[in-house]
C-alpha cells in the first residue's frame, strides 16, 4: 500500500512551544494513497488545523508528519496539494476561466514544476464550460463551488483538502455536489481528504471516516465503510447498512463532544 499522509504522535497548536495551546495531540494516522478519507467531529476539534499542517500552512509543535513521502513543505513547492475551502474565495472581478487560472499567475517562480493551462478542460469536466466568461456575482453557489474545485485541480494535485465546501449549500445542491466529487475523485485518483460537520455526507463520501474529540484534538474513531459500499465507494444513501453506520458515527460524535 503506498501512503499518502502518515503522522505520529502528531502535536499542533498555536504559540510557542512553551506556552501553546495544543489544538491536535498524540495523533497518529496513515492515509493510503488514492483514498477517500472524510474527517468529523466537533467544533474546535482540529479538523482544520490537519489539514492545515498536511497543506504546509502551519507547522507542528512536536511529532511528525510526512506528505506523499516527503516533507509537507516540499510537496506545497510542487503544488501537489490542492486545497478548497467553505468559502470559494473567488476574487469577483476576475472571469471563472481566470479565476481557475489564478495558480498560473501566482507563486510561480517559487514553483519546482510547470503548471499546464488546462482550465478549459476542468470547466468542462465540471460543467461549467458555457460559463467562462462569467463573473462570480453571476453563478449560483454550487457553481461558485465547482470553480473553487476546477481551481484546486488545476496543478494536477495528488492530494486534495477540503474544509467544509459544500457546509453553506442547500441540502439538494450539497447532494448533488457529493456525486460530481465521488465521480472525479473515481476519474482522478487523487487523495481526498474532507472535512465536514455533516454525518451523512462523511458516510457517503468517506471510504474511511474518522471521528476527533477535542482538548486536544485525538482520534477517537475509526471507521472502514468499504464493507458497506460497492465497488468505487458506490452506496445508496438510504442502504440500511449506511444508516447503521451513520448512527455509530453520531454516538461516537456525541462522546467526543
Amino acid at each position: 500500500m503506498q501512503i499518502a499522509i502518515e503522522a505520529q504522535q502528531l502535536e499542533v497548536g498555536y504559540g510557542d512551544r512553551q506556552t501553546a495551546v495544543k489544538v491536535l495531540a498524540g495523533l497518529d494516522l496513515t492515509v493510503a494513497a488514492g483514498s477517500f478519507l472524510s474527517i468529523l467531529g466537533p467544533s474546535g476539534c482540529g479538523k482544520s488545523t490537519l489539514l492545515r499542517v498536511v497543506a504546509d500552512l502551519l507547522d507542528p509543535l512536536g511529532g511528525s508528519i510526512s506528505v506523499l513521502g516527503e516533507t509537507p513543505h516540499a510537496v506545497r513547492s510542487r503544488r501537489d496539494v490542492g486545497f478548497v475551502f467553505q468559502d470559494s474565495t473567488l476574487l469577483p472581478w476576475r472571469t471563472v476561466r481566470d479565476n481557475v487560472r489564478l495558480p498560473l499567475g501566482v507563486g510561480q517562480r517559487s514553483l519546482t514544476r510547470k503548471i499546464e493551462d488546462r482550465s478549459a478542460e476542468l470547466l468542462e469536466l465540471m460543467g461549467l464550460g458555457g460559463l467562462s466568461e462569467r463573473l462570480p456575482h453571476q453563478l449560483s453557489g454550487g457553481q461558485r463551488q465547482r470553480v473553487a474545485i476546477a481551481r484546486a485541480l488545476l496543478g494536477e494535485p495528488k492530494l486534495l483538502l477540503m474544509d467544509e465546501p459544500f457546509g453553506a449549500l442547500d441540502e439538494i445542491t450539497r447532494d448533488r455536489l457529493n456525486d460530481e466529487l465521488l465521480a472525479l475523485w473515481r476519474r482522478t485518483g487523487t487523495t481526498v481528504l474532507f472535512v465536514t460537520h455533516s454525518i451523512a455526507e462523511a458516510a457517503y463520501l468517506g471510504e474511511r471516516v474518522i471521528v476527533l474529540a477535542a482538548n486536544p484534538g485525538r482520534i477517537v474513531k475509526d471507521l472502514d465503510m468499504r464493507p458497506f459500499k460497492q465497488e468505487g465507494n458506490r452506496c445508496k444513501r438510504e442502504d440500511p447498512a449506511i444508516v447503521a453506520a451513520m448512527a455509530g458515527l453520531r454516538m461516537a460524535l456525541e462522546r467526543a463532544s
